[in-house]
């Protein structure tokens, strides 16, 4: 290797550091997140906040997060919903994080959406059974992959916030052990797809 591509590399290396440095420093915000579009109430739904546990808070840090309890007709269900821009390592796979909690994963299935999918797991943990359903969220695109996440994210960031808007990591979690009518929720509780 020549004198002038070993200073050329270093020169490339540390450029990529400072810029990386900034950008981490100077993250891309956009004031309040659009998770707190989400009313409380509404036709045929009523809900509360829920405070976060202290693990959530340690967690979640700087992301703005919205930990809501709705109850739409007999069905109740927890919305947590997640916007990484002031913290983009809150926003992490939730498969990976019900199994860190110990929960087992029975059975996944892609559910339809409006905009696109979610994801729909059964989880199970000593005598407990749960559903969880799951979906990643730019407001235009609806899907539960990690990795597309992670891209739409990186782009965002990298072009200033002028590729989109934040996707939004959207969770909605049974309360009980038994099942939700999850496509008479969506049908119902059209907001969600607003945010």
């Amino acid at each position: 290797m020549t004198r002038l591509t070993n200073i050329l590399l270093w020169l490339g290396f540390s450029l990529t550091l400072i810029i990386g440095i900034i950008f981490d420093i100077y993250g891309v915000h956009n004031g309040t997140s659009r998770i707190h579009n989400l009313p409380l109430q509404g036709l045929g739904y009523t809900g509360y906040d829920m405070s976060l546990n202290p693990s959530e808070r340690s967690l979640y840090s700087d992301a703005e997060v919205l930990k809501r309890c709705y109850q739409l007709g007999k069905d109740k269900f927890v919305l947590i919903a997640i916007d990484g821009a002031r913290n983009r390592h809150a926003v992490h796979d939730p498969i990976y994080c019900f199994q860190g909690a110990g929960w087992s994963i029975s059975s996944t299935r892609k559910l339809p959406i409006e905009g696109g999918s979610g994801l729909l797991m059964n989880l199970q943990r000593d005598e407990q059974d749960r559903e969880i359903l799951y979906w990643f969220t730019n407001n235009k695109t609806r899907h539960s992959s990690v990795v597309r996440y992670w891209i739409q994210a990186t782009i965002r960031r990298i072009t200033l916030g002028r590729s989109g808007q934040e996707p939004i990591l959207i969770m909605m979690q049974s309360l009980d052990n038994k099942g939700i009518e999850w496509a008479k929720i969506l049908d119902e509780f059209g907001l969600l797809f607003e945010i």
